[in-house]
């Protein structure tokens, strides 16, 4: 089970993470309305608040985590008591102290991390089914201690490559997602499903090598299984056909290609499973809505803006 849950995270795709830090002192508290294409954080380095989220309230203590697999509407505040009638932040004194933390007047009590994990979910519509908030707490310590060392990692100063940052997000992205598969809220249909080993272990190899040209009937066979077998349980656990996945993970890799490297186009299309450079071409606009040559220079000049900003700054 522990491996179908993990490769059925691995299908929802990270475009950004977003973190802010906050150091909150005397009463605060802030409703947040519902975002589109993104799942949401909290995390708490010391003290702790209330988060109410459809109809549940939860506690949320230092060290611990809040993960809103939708940042659904919710509103979270110091203490259960706080009101929250007016719309705007029920925070006095907040003020930014750096680019990507506020705090308020009063001496900290809590010390917030608040992370926006902007996604893709199109090939993963099992996250409709997830439960609104899941927390991570003393309940799995040693997921729990590697969700904050990691956290700490990406709201630590910016000493990571953008390469290396944007992996480290992904994998964190992709353990809360697991984590949220896992709690007994989830309504996920056809549980037992999932818990096919084999499923998981050749829909692995798959991810690790997309270039491949993949046979249905060589899968079914490594997992013991018919075509028709394998590929409807395929379909159930990505929430897609296997040709679509495989296509939506080429174009993905040859996106970090044209993004990272100085590989002729014709060669990221080879590398990335296709024999030819027009029918590449063709399916990466579909997907990306530019041409590779266009989404390598969008890139680029994304990096060259970011470089001066940083240097005149």
């Amino acid at each position: 089970m522990s491996a179908a849950f993990d490769e059925l995270a691995r299908s929802v795709v990270l475009r950004e993470a977003e973190v802010r830090r906050f150091a909150l002192g005397d009463r605060w508290g802030k409703r947040q309305p519902a975002q589109r294409a993104a799942a949401r954080v909290y995390a708490a380095l010391g003290g702790g608040g209330w988060i109410d989220v459809a109809r549940r309230r939860l506690a949320l203590g230092a060290g611990e985590l809040v993960f809103l697999p939708r940042a659904e509407e919710h509103a979270i505040r110091d203490r259960p008591t706080t009101s929250l009638a007016h719309p705007e932040a029920l925070c006095r004194g907040m003020r930014a102290v750096a680019d990507d933390a506020l705090a308020t007047e009063a001496p900290p009590e809590t010390r917030l991390v608040v992370v926006d994990l902007h996604v893709d979910a199109a090939g993963a519509p099992w996250v409709a089914l997830l439960p609104p908030a899941v927390h991570v707490a003393g309940a799995t310590p040693g997921l729990a201690r590697w969700l904050n060392d990691t956290l700490a990692l990406l709201a630590g100063p910016q000493a990571l490559s953008a390469a290396l940052r944007r992996s480290v997000g992904e994998a964190w992205a992709h353990a809360l997602f697991a984590s949220a598969l896992r709690d007994p809220a989830a309504s996920l249909p056809r549980r037992d499903a999932l818990r096919d080993e084999p499923i998981a272990a050749a829909l692995a190899q798959v991810r690790a090598s997309p270039e491949r040209a993949w046979e249905l009937g060589d899968l079914a066979r490594t997992a013991g299984l018919s075509r028709s077998a394998f590929a409807a349980r395929a379909t159930a656990l990505l929430g897609e056909p296997l040709g679509h996945h495989v296509r939506r993970l080429r174009l993905e890799r040859a996106a970090v290609l044209l993004g990272e490297t100085t590989l002729p186009v014709k060669l990221v299309a080879a590398r990335v499973g296709y024999d030819s450079e027009p029918a590449f071409g063709r399916a990466f606009a579909r997907a990306h809505g530019v041409s590779p040559l266009g989404y390598r220079q969008a890139r680029r000049r994304e990096h060259d803006g970011a470089h001066t900003v940083r240097r005149v700054g």
